[in-house]
């Protein structure tokens, strides 16, 4: 169904109720992999990147450090993986039950500027009251067409959000989303956009996506500081404020309107 894209006011209405609970990973601890669906582990989304570990040390912290091959491409996969689908190469983390906000520090390179690709995303999957999957929160930074942005999608294509106010490359992003009031709301930085939750009321899982090509390539994705929150789905507008606090945005303003549509 179309999603509407409007600014998300800072008087909107948050879904938490009381304190919650905020539980962070500042991925100082090494990571327990898996090839299929594990409790406590990152697994395998579409297609195992090459790379997947923390701590790793990146700009002076512990950080986990994601990488793609040029091995990995569709030419290098095996027979089975061949479709270009597999070029969205991620492991997957299942997020306590009732979660409905989710945040990750990104470090976005100076030349993913200029590639013309989609290069790293925070992805999910949201599910309704009888259990059934609603949507697929993705929030990403890509350069397509010549024009590097964060982008998210809608549920039937992706809305531009843009650069937020101070972005700079080679420095690490705030990115998250959560729910508020029926709708999905990403976070870039001082940007904020919301879209249609399609009856969302939890997140069971997120997922860390880069992104290879027919040929191969080969870059790192450094992520940081994962916090998600868990509450039950009540209104409170006075907990947006605190939501920003989780988001990195205290003292922030949405100074700027989202664009329009891109295409994937």
């Amino acid at each position: 169904m179309p999603s509407a894209i409007r600014l998300a006011a800072l008087a909107a209405t948050v879904l938490v109720a009381g304190p919650a609970l905020a539980i962070t990973t500042a991925f100082d601890a090494p990571l327990v992999l898996a090839a299929g669906q594990t409790a406590g582990a990152w697994y395998v989304d579409r297609y195992a990147p090459a790379g997947f570990a923390a701590p790793t040390v990146f700009a002076g912290d512990n950080r986990l450090k994601q990488s793609i091959a040029a091995t990995d491409g569709v030419s290098g996969r095996p027979a089975p993986f061949a479709a270009t689908f597999y070029n969205t190469q991620g492991r997957k983390f299942d997020v306590e039950p009732g979660t409905t906000s989710v945040a990750i520090d990104l470090h976005v390179a100076a030349d993913w500027a200029g590639t013309g690709r989609r290069m790293a995303g925070l992805w999910g999957t949201g599910f309704d009251t009888d259990g059934n999957v609603s949507f697929f929160p993705t929030l990403e930074f890509a350069s397509l067409g010549g024009t590097p942005l964060f982008r998210a999608w809608n549920g039937n294509g992706y809305n531009a959000i843009g650069l937020p106010t101070g972005f700079a490359y080679d420095g690490f992003a705030r990115i998250g989303y959560a729910l508020s009031g029926g709708n999905l709301v990403y976070t870039v930085g001082d940007l904020s956009i919301s879209v249609d939750a399609n009856g969302t009321t939890a997140f069971g899982n997120i997922m860390l996506q880069g992104h290879n090509t027919a040929d191969g390539v080969s870059y790192d994705i450094y992520w940081d500081n994962l916090a998600t929150s868990v509450g039950t789905a009540v209104p409170e507008p006075a907990a947006w404020g605190l939501m920003l606090v989780g988001f990195g945005l205290v003292g922030g303003r949405l100074r700027r309107r989202a664009a329009a549509s891109v295409a994937a």
